[in-house]
């Protein structure tokens, strides 16, 4: 019985960690967009092109973009790809979709001040066409 007051402190301990919000501040000022190709998405080898932009327009060039790909049910390993230059805004990756079906694409931009900015895309993947 000594040790359950012990595990209670330890346990609300870790849960206050994993609650913890990022210390990078979040932003709402960066315009994000996702270019596919090719363009409609199929199976297969692909590229990802996101251009970031600030509130005004101006591209962001020196930030580090981070791009996961989930398929939208459970039991499908994600697919990542990360670039770190983006010439006039634009940074080009490459990308497999592993499958076809409804994906979610989540793009997150860490720029050189440490702030983020987070989107969303859905993204239908189809088969590629027979040869």
């Amino acid at each position: 019985m000594k040790r359950l007051p012990f595990l209670l402190i330890l346990l609300i301990a870790a849960v206050s960690a994993c609650a913890r919000a990022s210390d990078a501040p979040a932003s709402d000022d960066v315009n994000i967009t996702l270019q596919l190709l090719p363009e409609p998405a199929v199976v297969g080898e692909a590229t990802v092109i996101v251009t970031l932009a600030d509130a005004v327009g101006n591209p962001i060039e020196d930030a580090t973009v981070h791009v996961k790909g989930d398929m939208n049910h459970a039991g499908m390993v994600p697919v990542l790809a990360e670039a770190d230059q983006g010439l006039g805004g634009m940074y080009e990756m490459p990308f497999e979709w592993t499958m076809g079906g409804s994906w979610i694409v989540t793009v997150e931009a860490t720029l050189a001040d440490g702030t983020t900015a987070t989107r969303r895309f859905d993204v239908s993947v189809g088969m590629p066409a027979s040869q």
